[in-house]
């Protein structure tokens, strides 16, 4: 279930009940309720801000923008006809993190230049001093995060773009991004189960499984869905015939039964394609 709650260059932008639950996370990592939920709106606005990011320079490539939802995992906005040129799902994928590493560097400046210490916990009038410090630097872990070369994150379509722009087709980009996605989705599950062996519950075990789950299937979703896209009538090795990579694979491409792929991106039938950029 999903509220809106503003409109934004004609894009509705909502909030789903589960990001109560990112809320409430935030809450419990601050001794002070009041900083934890400071800190939770800014985190949530900060992602709309991403948001918008992707979604402005879509619009500028003349891409439809359905919405924008905000939830527990991040936000995801559905871009409808997804641009196809590679330099343009380059400035489209970077428009996010740009954003995000923006909003973390004015808050740690202002930090630097109001001299607020950030592990002080309020101000006799009630305000958190730590607020900026703390929506700044965690903005910076995001970016980095959504950078990272790997499907679905940002640094996963800007990887593709890079490769696709020049060194490669479409498809065996896709293919790159994704099998680092699978990769990295991997290295996170083992985390969490590393975490569960030594009882250290810390750092949103719960999330970060929700994660490597969400990275693992839709990095693959993402390759078959391409794959369906660029008419391939048999799923064959990307690579096959390229130099150092060896033949063609025997697999049947997967059936088209019209599920939608979270991020990114899902393709709708009859040749119209959507996408929804994530912030994880």
């Amino acid at each position: 279930m999903a509220y809106k709650i503003a409109t934004v260059s004609n894009i509705p932008i909502y909030i789903d009940w589960s990001l109560v639950l990112l809320l409430f996370f935030m809450i419990s990592d601050f001794n002070n309720p009041v900083l934890g939920i400071a800190v939770g709106i800014g985190v949530a606005a900060s992602i709309a801000l991403h948001e918008l990011g992707h979604s402005l320079v879509a619009q500028s490539f003349g891409c439809r923008v359905r919405d924008i939802t905000l939830m527990m995992l991040g936000g995801c906005a559905t871009i409808v006809d997804m641009p196809r040129k590679a330099w343009q799902e380059f400035l489209m994928a970077a428009a996010g993190p740009l954003v995000s590493v923006l909003i973390g560097a004015l808050c740690l400046a202002s930090v630097l230049l109001l001299h607020i210490d950030p592990l002080s916990v309020s101000t006799p009038a009630g305000y958190s001093p730590g607020f900026l410090f703390w929506v700044g630097w965690i903005n910076i872990m995001l970016c980095l995060f959504n950078l990272l070369p790997a499907f679905p994150m940002d640094g996963g379509r800007i990887l593709r773009a890079f490769l696709q722009q020049f060194f490669m087709t479409r498809l065996r980009a896709t293919w790159v991004a994704s099998r680092i996605g699978r990769f990295i989705a991997l290295l996170m599950g083992l985390s969490v189960v590393y975490s569960f062996l030594t009882h250290r519950f810390e750092g949103y075990m719960l999330i970060r499984l929700l994660i490597a789950y969400y990275i693992y299937s839709s990095a693959e979703r993402e390759y078959k869905m391409v794959l369906m896209e660029e008419g391939t009538a048999r799923q064959r090795w990307p690579f096959g015939g390229f130099p150092f990579f060896g033949g063609a694979a025997k697999h049947t491409a997967p059936p088209d039964d019209g599920k939608a792929v979270v991020s990114p991106p899902p393709y709708a039938r009859g040749g119209v394609t959507r996408v929804d950029v994530r912030k994880e």
